[in-house]
């Protein structure tokens, strides 16, 4: 009688995979193996291999001591079937109605659960035919085809998830970037506002200034202007007054006479009835040898004829400057 690992076998499916399937499903049956397929059919490490366990595949006896103690503790891959696929030798737990394989199986079972009731399966395990085996095999195809479907549908929605969250990242983040760029136009805007702004009141001050200098000007030439038509008013009233006055007549006069050669000028006041010959002989009196005396301004020399005139009559009244000249 072919094993389940060998139906599963000649219906196409690698040995590795049977193998696994019959490990996961602890040998519950051909039916649960080819569901356990079907399920992990596109799981990354379907073909990668498999360590081998306590008890051996397929239900193969173990070659060491050490594993049939094991063995004798835990159910086994094949022990436990499913209802129809009974042999003459499967029984039947009859506290938890579990279809044990044969008596190795209901003792593992025992040993596990402590269950005590076991009863002969009267029903024979009939293999599949190969009408059945492909009809089997059409099941699992379509429900693979079933799940790649299902499972591409699922890829396909969680790509449009992915571009739809991608997009609203990507509008998101534009409109961010537009709100930054139209904080920063709207900074530079205010900026600009102040900086203008700023010019504003500087041409107001600017302006404020150069009024105020142009009034303080036109004060203070206004000021000028009435300055000098006052000065001229009193000048003109002293003049006015001085031509009414009887002029002022002069009894002595102080002469200044300046020396050459760097020495001290000689002051000394003299009557304005004097004659020129007495400033003369005062002259003489300071220093030796000949010379004569002239006016500054206008510059004329003083002597001969001169000498002979009062210094009134000279114009050197009340005050008035010599300069000691050589012959």
């Amino acid at each position: 009688m072919a094993s389940d690992a060998d139906q599963l076998i000649e219906m196409g499916f690698p040995k590795n995979r049977v193998l696994k399937a019959l490990k996961a499903t602890k040998g519950a049956g051909l039916q649960p193996a080819m569901d356990w397929l079907v399920e992990h059919s596109e799981d990354a490490d379907i073909d990668d291999p498999i360590s081998e366990t306590t008890g051996g595949t397929l239900g193969a006896a173990s070659s060491s001591s050490s594993s049939a103690n094991d063995t004798d503790s835990k159910e086994q891959e094949g022990d436990v079937i499913q209802d129809g696929e009974q042999t003459a030798n499967s029984l039947v737990c009859q506290d938890c109605n579990m279809i044990l394989r044969d008596e190795n199986a209901a003792q593992r079972h025992a040993m596990r659960t402590e269950h005590v009731n076991f009863a002969e399966s009267t029903t024979v395990i009939k293999p599949l035919t190969e009408d059945e085996k492909q009809a089997k095999l059409a099941e699992l195809k379509q429900r693979l085809a079933e799940k790649r479907a299902a499972k591409a549908l699922a890829d396909k929605e969680d790509q449009k998830m992915s571009e739809k969250i991608r997009r609203k990242a990507g509008q998101d983040q534009t409109e961010a970037k537009a709100r930054l760029e139209e904080k920063e136009m709207k900074k530079l805007v205010e900026a600009k506002k102040r900086e203008k702004e700023q010019d504003r009141l500087a041409k107001l001050a600017i302006k404020a200034k150069i009024d105020a200098d142009k009034a303080e000007r036109a004060r203070k030439k206004q000021e000028a202007t009435l300055g000098v038509q006052q000065a001229a008013a009193v000048a003109a009233s002293e003049a006015a007054a001085a031509a009414a006055a009887p002029p002022k007549v002069y009894t002595e006069t102080r002469l200044q006479i300046r020396q050459p050669e760097g020495q001290q000028p000689i002051v000394h006041t003299f009557q304005a009835s004097d004659k020129l010959s007495v400033v003369y002989d005062f002259v003489r009196s300071h220093r030796q040898g000949a010379f004569q005396l002239m006016t500054t301004f206008p510059r004329k020399v003083l002597d001969g004829a001169d000498q002979g005139k009062t210094l009134n009559e000279l114009g050197l009244v009340p005050s008035s400057v010599l300069v000691v000249t050589g012959n």
